[in-house]
């Protein structure tokens, strides 16, 4: 199907639909004339765009790297991606953020396994020391006084 000049799959109309609703300046600058090219790129920016929209958790550092490349193809290309080169920069800020606070939380839980630990220790020296003032305190029989 033709959008705005670009030959995309049926599965794809909506989102460069979409796509062009939101920036409609986009493509201002595209030079490609080629119907072939034209369809490439625009898959490429879809592409591009999806893997923005992934998990933190399943997106690799190497996939920033990607992504990167994959903004600076596009912006030669001609596409006017300003918005898209924010979205990677707050996915990398957030990326890095994430890694922090991974470091942090795991710093914490060995913190926290060596608290636990030493609660545990004391526990166990809190009941040796009851069972001692337990057997000082028990009273002598007679025959033990004998």
């Amino acid at each position: 199907m033709d959008v705005n000049g670009f030959q995309v799959l049926v599965s794809q109309v909506e989102s460069v639909r979409r796509i062009f609703e939101m920036h409609p300046d986009i493509a201002v600058d595209f030079r490609a004339k080629n119907q072939h090219l034209r369809k490439a790129c625009m898959s490429f920016l879809l592409s591009l765009i999806e893997t923005l929209c992934m998990s933190l958790k399943d997106l690799s550092n190497e996939d920033l790297v990607e992504a990167d490349v994959a903004l600076t193809y596009v912006r030669d290309a001609g596409f006017k991606v300003d918005w898209l080169e924010k979205k990677l920069e707050i996915l990398k800020e957030k990326k890095e953020k994430e890694k922090c606070s991974l470091i942090l939380l795991e710093e914490m839980k060995e913190k926290l396994l060596e608290l636990k630990q030493k609660c545990s220790d004391l526990d166990a020296l809190v009941e040796k020391e009851e069972a001692e003032l337990l057997a000082i305190r028990t009273p002598s029989s007679f025959v033990d006084v004998l």
